[in-house]
């Protein structure tokens, strides 16, 4: 080695590089340390995140179980469409005579109704000698002003063509229908105003343009006539009606539709309550198996939770509501029964067999939800499962809420020190790779001066 190297390597021993950032041969070995570091001091983050996973599973469940048991709910409330005067039901003997309709809560019981005249309805057409080609800009006056009478009463109304007269005739509030009629061909139409009244009878219809009355009678029209079991009976004349629907009981209304007679029948029945029935055994099984599912050694996402048993609670208290009074005090005689599973099955023709004592006393049993009965019973079990404030789904998804932030906060406290921590092992791994490499320079300088001391002394190798 040169003397001009030798001096040079004396410089570099006397004034080590401590700030090189350059790589030591134990570069790697060092960053392999800061990375085990960090990789053990998250440990208890990588925990705190597994929380906020657990946490976010039993959400959803809890969410998951929350719709299947607002379905349950309202399964359950639309039974009570089938109960009170959704369990009456009207049966026609001829129903070409008239139709019948429940309208309240009438006795049960049967009606003869002899109908001996439907009545009619009164009707005109407009007498324009002048057809009309185009409704929708032509009239059968020239008038945009007329007067409508219907009866003894008077209605102004305002119209440039004959669509818009008719249309504002129907929005009037006259008891009349009008409509545009076409009496002439295709090729040459004749569009005239329609006139018929709403109501039975003879009923004076005209439209007054300021000189004359556009309306021809077509029908006169009459009043319709009838009598319920023999009432009125002869020589007294039949009850007459302006209107071809009349309450022949309350809560119960027929609509006559020609001469006869006929029966209406008005009985209980639970034909409704028993498709209602059918759809809540299906929401009470899609609830009771999803909850199934968080019980076991390898249960789901609220294995232990005490929400859980809650609602599994819920679900007994339902099914084992029992009633007092009458012949029907449960749900199993309503043909609800238990599978081995736990699931309900409904047995549809335990409801089909009963009597009109019993479909009574099944109906008080059932109650309603805002007025006694299983029903209500049931309804308010479940909303201490379903109520979005104070049930107990709304109550643990707070819950888990609550501690789902608070472990949030905690890891990102944890991430920030070990940002910090990494940073600082870092710099000071960094610091460490530079003294060992300038070591290692040094070691390579004294090394060579050795060398070169040895190379330039022939004694050395005696010595």
């Amino acid at each position: 080695m040169s003397s001009t190297s030798i001096a040079a390597l004396a410089t570099s021993l006397a004034n080590p590089q401590t700030t090189t950032t350059g790589s030591s041969s134990f570069a790697a070995d060092l960053q392999a340390s800061v990375s085990r570091a960090i990789q053990i001091a998250a440990l208890p983050m990588e925990a705190l995140q597994a929380d906020v996973s657990n946490i976010s599973s039993q959400t959803t469940e809890l969410n998951t179980l929350g719709g299947l048991f607002n379905s349950l709910q309202t399964a359950l409330q639309a039974i009570g469409s089938g109960t009170g005067s959704g369990a009456l039901q009207a049966t026609v003997g001829d129903p070409s005579v008239l139709s019948a309709s429940i309208t309240g809560t009438p006795l049960p019981g049967t009606y003869t109704i002899d109908v001996t005249d439907p009545g009619s309805s009164s009707s005109a057409i407009s007498n324009s000698s002048t057809p009309v080609t185009d409704p929708t800009t032509e009239n059968i006056s020239g008038s945009s002003t007329f007067t409508l009478t219907v009866g003894s009463s008077n209605y102004n109304i305002t119209a440039d063509n004959l669509d818009d007269l008719a249309s504002a005739i129907n929005s009037s509030g006259a008891p009349v229908q009008a409509v545009v009629v076409n009496l002439g061909s295709p090729e040459s139409p004749n569009y005239q105003l329609s006139l018929q009244a709403t109501g039975l009878g003879a009923v004076n219809l005209q439209l007054n343009d300021g000189t004359s009355n556009l309306l021809t009678t077509m029908n006169t029209g009459t009043d319709g006539s009838y009598t319920v079991n023999g009432q009125p009976a002869p020589p007294a004349s039949p009850i007459s009606t302006d209107s071809s629907t009349v309450t022949i009981a309350p809560g119960l209304t027929v609509t006559l539709a020609a001469a006869g007679t006929t029966t209406v029948t008005v009985s209980s029945s639970l034909s409704s309550v028993s498709s209602e029935l059918s759809s809540f055994v299906t929401a009470y099984n899609a609830a009771f198996n999803e909850l199934e599912k968080n019980f076991g050694q390898n249960g789901g996402a609220l294995v232990g939770d005490s929400s859980v048993l809650e609602m599994q609670q819920a679900l007994r208290q339902v099914i084992d509501y029992t009633g007092s009074g009458g012949s029907i005090t449960s749900l199993a005689q309503l043909g609800l029964e238990f599978t081995q599973q736990g699931t309900l099955t409904l047995d549809s023709s335990a409801i089909a067999g009963m009597s009109q004592s019993q479909i009574s006393d099944a109906l008080s049993f059932l109650g309603n939800v805002n007025s006694g009965g299983f029903l209500q019973y049931a309804n308010n079990t479940l909303n201490g499962i379903t109520d979005p404030t104070t049930g107990a789904i709304a109550t643990e998804t707070q819950t888990l809420d609550n501690e789902s932030q608070s472990e949030q906060n905690k890891i990102n406290d944890e991430e920030t020190q070990l940002t910090q921590m990494q940073t600082n092992l870092e710099n000071q791994m960094a610091a460490a790779n530079a003294l060992i490499s300038t070591l290692e320079n040094q070691t390579t300088f004294l090394q060579g001066l050795f060398q070169a001391d040895t190379s330039n002394n022939p004694n050395a190798a005696n010595a």
